[in-house]
């Protein structure tokens, strides 16, 4: 049996969700980590079914799982995506993350990932894992104060997960629950290498004269917040309903006034890949997706303006701007919204410093930019 302390660090988000977990430590002393990037969407499946798909030999432990709550089976996963595209429940920007029942569902699907982690760090059957769990949730700033509560009670009220695929059936034993800000843990995991160690090249961040201006970009929504040296100032938390999704929804209209109509996941995928297909045909959308970025970003820049006059801050006190989040990552063919942004505070003020990513356990990411920094926060 493997027992202990673990930690499950979750980043809810609108396509897809983030999951860190650590337990243990290797022969360095290092803390032992495992992080999984799933999908956000979840299919009801009929009970008179559901053996159906566990006998299919294209569904596997390793690309679909399927779970129960409260009499209900869902799924996730390919089974999800192949069998339920137009009928899967997912997150929506108009629905607040502490009081949406997809991330309950989500919260489940991540405890079965973390008890994944730990059998795969510990060489054992999944059966094999019991273990106690501190768990880290983040939430968009402006929804702190009010959704963490909220947040950590659901966390709590999940007590036991029921897995028919993989099979895992156990008690959920909670110790600790705590919230952390979206974009300030971004912030932290570029200014921190650890929770007290400052990163390399990153210390002018640092500076209690210094002010960030800090927005990440996610699949619903932006955040936007000041942060002066390594402190957010807790009034500037601002959140708009502007995120990646919008892009790929402007690029599936003018396709469908084109005369091509697709599907959102394939609208997403194109978005990201720059071509799409529709039946045989392969057709290059780099034009459709450079204006949907171009009329996203005016949104965004409308929201920097807008944020500037609510915190009555001159845009010529920034000294430094700091992008991330999922919708903020470009392509080969086109510009990140990113650029649109920077551009546009650079017609502002020419002193404003472009803050430049790190590099991370190898890579560079802005989208997981969050978790990293709430590991680096809870450690």
């Amino acid at each position: 049996m493997v027992e202990g302390n673990a930690k499950l660090i979750v980043d809810l988000g609108n396509s897809e969700t983030r999951i860190t977990t650590h337990f243990g430590r290797n022969s360095k002393g290092e803390t032992r980590k495992r992080t999984t990037v799933q999908d956000n969407r979840y299919g009801i499946m009929p009970e008179n079914k559901v053996q159906l798909y566990l006998n299919s030999q294209v569904y596997t432990e390793d690309n679909s799982s399927i779970f129960t709550l409260n009499d209900q089976t869902y799924c996730n996963g390919d089974v999800c995506s192949d069998e339920f595209s137009t009928t899967a429940v997912r997150p929506t920007a108009l629905e607040k993350k502490y009081e949406s029942f997809v991330s309950k569902l989500t919260l489940i699907n991540a405890f079965r990932i973390g008890y994944e982690h730990i059998a795969e760090m510990a060489d054992c059957d999944l059966s094999s894992v019991d273990v106690d769990w501190d768990v880290v949730m983040l939430l968009p700033p402006e929804d702190a104060d009010e959704g963490s509560t909220h947040l950590a009670d659901m966390v709590r009220s999940i007590t036991r997960i029921d897995f028919t695929m993989p099979k895992l059936n156990t008690e959920i034993r909670i110790h600790n629950v705590t919230i952390l800000p979206e974009g300030y843990c971004a912030y932290a995991a570029t200014l921190f290498e650890s929770k007290t160690r400052l990163r390399k090249g990153y210390a002018y961040l640092a500076d209690p004269n210094s002010y960030t201006l800090i927005i990440d970009i996610g699949g619903g929504t932006t955040d936007f917040m000041l942060a002066k040296g390594v402190n957010i100032i807790a009034s500037s938390r601002f959140t708009k309903a502007i995120g990646g999704n919008n892009v790929s929804q402007r690029v599936r209209k003018l396709l469908r006034d084109e005369g091509i109509s697709v599907s959102d996941a394939t609208a997403k995928k194109g978005t990201v890949e720059g071509v799409i297909k529709s039946g045989a045909k392969t057709f290059d959308i780099t034009e459709e997706i450079k204006k949907s970025k171009m009329d996203v970003s005016q949104q965004l820049v409308d929201a920097v303006k807008e944020f500037f006059e609510e915190n009555m801050l001159p845009v010529q006190e920034i000294n430094n701007l700091f992008v991330c989040g999922g919708g903020s990552v470009g392509s080969e063919k086109v510009h990140p919204i990113s650029k649109y942004i920077v551009e546009f505070m650079e017609r502002l003020s020419n002193n404003i410093s472009l803050v430049k990513l790190p590099e991370i356990d190898g890579q560079s990411d802005p989208r997981l930019l969050n978790i990293q920094g709430a590991s680096i926060l809870s450690e």
